[in-house]
């Protein structure tokens, strides 16, 4: 894929996914620091030459123009293929019953396709999408390129929308100079999810806010082979948004870092070689069979159906994980924070958001769409037509007011809670990036698989944490000085 969600693409129909690793963004231009704003201005030199290309084309933003003759307009929205999508193709028609004005025609993709088509579309202004489907780490850049349309006189008009209801980490990362450029459909951070059964059965108590050490030991005592039952479930499968959705938050809570202030490559430090073997343990020792090529979809698949005792991911799993119609364990989980260790600032945060293009010509719309579908009413709707547990998650406060969901969703609280505490922005030392489920970097994506690649392989070869740490610095090292001249907006 070429941004790599930390949640991949279900397996099944009806599972839930992260949607993350991470990265969001968005939530990295928000706090306003001198060196985050350079940074988004040098995203500005990334995206000129795009951005004179729409320019050239004359493409400009306009209300929207029935497209036929008996007054409708039909608008193209671009999703990925994830289950909170599935969800809102399932409830379309009530959307049209809603707004008879507006109709919806679908094109739905992987995500690593949906981000290429999308990207080379709206780069080049010849995108068919009016709404696009994007996470926190498109939405800024993609903004600072002028390839997304702002809401904000939207937002002003359509009162009823409650733009103040967003959760504020996540709406955060939705806006660049003041200007917002998406709603979200759903938000996620990390938490660990663990048999609560099993554990009462083993006279195991889970901390209320578990170390990673702590982990490791009732990984230990509570795996059975002979029971087909593995200690933990992690991602690990060789990409970004698998391996390294599990590996970072271990890395900041581990007190490492990508790079330091002079972009000195940082994976070799202690605190990064200590947290590359604690996962590298847990994986060799305590994981599920064929944890190398595990990514959210396995991992789902492992828990759910009773063959892992604990699972450290997305918060949006938990969705899934209390779905009968996708689980056999539910109700007998229990939920805790993501683990820490020396720094407990960790987590991730990613969000899937709906987004105007810049050259649609039928943005009013467009908006009834986003208004729609990112409002309280359509939480309620999924609650109601598709089952609370699945109710946008993350998203709005207001959700987490609703007692239906709040008793269909044990994972709620907890999902609420760190959600509230990731911050892109804030590391164990100072670094010259954001992200902390992926650096905020446009080679990110590059540099971030080829480490992947070096994580995923360990868990078969046996090569340690510092070896691997020192061929993930080799690779950091060739990156540096690029990263640092679009840090510097040179």
């Amino acid at each position: 894929m070429i941004f790599g969600n930390p949640s991949t693409t279900s397996s099944s129909p009806n599972a839930r996914r992260h949607t993350m690793p991470p990265t969001e963004e968005g939530q990295f231009m928000t706090k306003s620091s001198p060196a985050a704003l350079r940074r988004y201005r040098a995203v500005a030199v990334v995206g000129g030459i795009a951005a004179s290309a729409l320019a050239v084309s004359g493409c400009t933003a306009s209300t929207s123009t029935p497209d036929s003759s008996d007054g409708v307009t039909t608008i193209t929205v671009a999703t990925a293929a994830v289950p909170q999508f599935d969800d809102i193709r399932e409830l379309t028609p009530q959307f049209e019953e809603a707004y008879p004005d507006v109709k919806v025609e679908y094109v739905n993709l992987p995500e690593d396709q949906l981000r290429d088509q999308l990207t080379q579309g709206v780069a080049t202004g010849s995108s068919p999408f009016d709404v696009v489907s994007i996470g926190p780490l498109e939405v800024p850049l993609w903004a600072q390129n002028e390839w997304l349309a702002p809401i904000d006189d939207y937002l002003a008009e359509d009162t009823e929308f409650d733009e103040g209801d967003i959760i504020p980490a996540v709406a955060s990362g939705l806006t660049l100079n003041d200007q917002q450029y998406a709603v979200p459909i759903s938000a996620e951070s990390s938490m660990l999810m663990y048999r609560q059964d099993l554990f009462d059965a083993a006279g195991l108590q889970m901390p209320e806010k578990p170390t990673w050490a702590d982990v490791a030991q009732l990984a230990e005592q509570i795996q059975d082979p002979s029971q087909n039952l593995a200690g933990i479930c992690l991602r690990g499968d060789a990409s970004w948004g698998a391996s390294m959705a599990a590996l970072n938050p271990m890395i900041n809570a581990f007190g490492g870092i990508w790079y330091d202030e002079d972009w000195n490559p940082q994976l070799s430090s202690p605190e990064s070689v200590a947290a590359i073997d604690a996962y590298l343990n847990l994986q060799r020792n305590y994981g599920v069979p064929g944890s190398s090529t595990a990514g959210f979809p396995e991992c789902l698949t492992a828990f759910t159906q009773g063959q892992a005792a604990m699972w450290f991911d997305a918060t949006s799993a938990g969705a899934s994980v209390e779905n009968p119609e996708v689980s056999s364990v539910v109700g007998q989980v229990g939920y805790a924070p993501a683990p820490v260790d020396s720094w407990d600032g960790n987590g991730w945060l990613w969000s899937w958001n709906l987004a105007i293009t810049s050259t649609s010509e039928k943005q009013d719309a467009a908006w009834k769409y986003l208004s729609f579908f990112g409002s309280k009413d359509y939480v309620k709707l999924v609650g109601e037509e598709l089952g609370w547990e699945r109710a946008p998650s993350a998203t709005r406060a207001s959700t987490y007011q609703i007692p239906e969901y709040m008793e269909a969703a044990p994972f709620a609280q907890t999902s609420l809670d760190m959600v509230d505490l990731a911050d892109p922005t804030q590391h164990p030392s100072e670094t010259p990036y954001d992200g902390i489920l992926f650096l905020l970097l446009p080679a990110y994506q590059d540099f971030g698989t080829q480490v992947a690649k070096e994580v995923s392989d360990a868990i078969t070869s046996g090569a340690s944490g510092a070896e691997v740490g020192a061929a993930a610095d080799a690779i950091l090292a060739r990156f540096a000085e690029d990263n640092r001249e679009w840090a510097d907006g040179e």
